[in-house]
């Protein structure tokens, strides 16, 4: 196993569970590809606004916070679609898969 993966940990689980909508792997229409670029900038904006780097304790805690403030909102991804959240999270799966840190 390289460096810096990590197997079974919350990005691991979430990329795994979240690829079976399908954008993670293989080729995906234009406009959910933009939607992810979007969503992905914004997360390094704020993981960066502060002088941090993307790393797997930022993106982890990143996607912890995000998914609290979820449920207290009441969201679940349990509903078809794309919704903004869920592109959100499609997002920190993606940039944890671009950066090595789950396949």
């Amino acid at each position: 196993m390289r460096p810096g993966f990590f197997a079974e940990g919350p990005l691991a689980r979430l990329s795994r569970e979240f690829g079976l909508l399908g954008p993670l792997s293989g080729t995906t229409e234009p406009w959910l590809t933009a939607e992810l670029d979007q969503h992905a900038a914004a997360v390094r904006d704020s993981l960066s606004a502060d002088g941090g780097r993307i790393t797997h304790r930022s993106l982890t805690r990143y996607l912890h916070g995000f998914i609290d403030g979820c449920r207290e909102r009441g969201w679940h991804s349990a509903s078809d679609g794309y919704d903004w959240e869920t592109l959100r999270v499609l997002a920190v799966c993606r940039l944890a898969k671009e950066h090595g840190f789950v396949r």
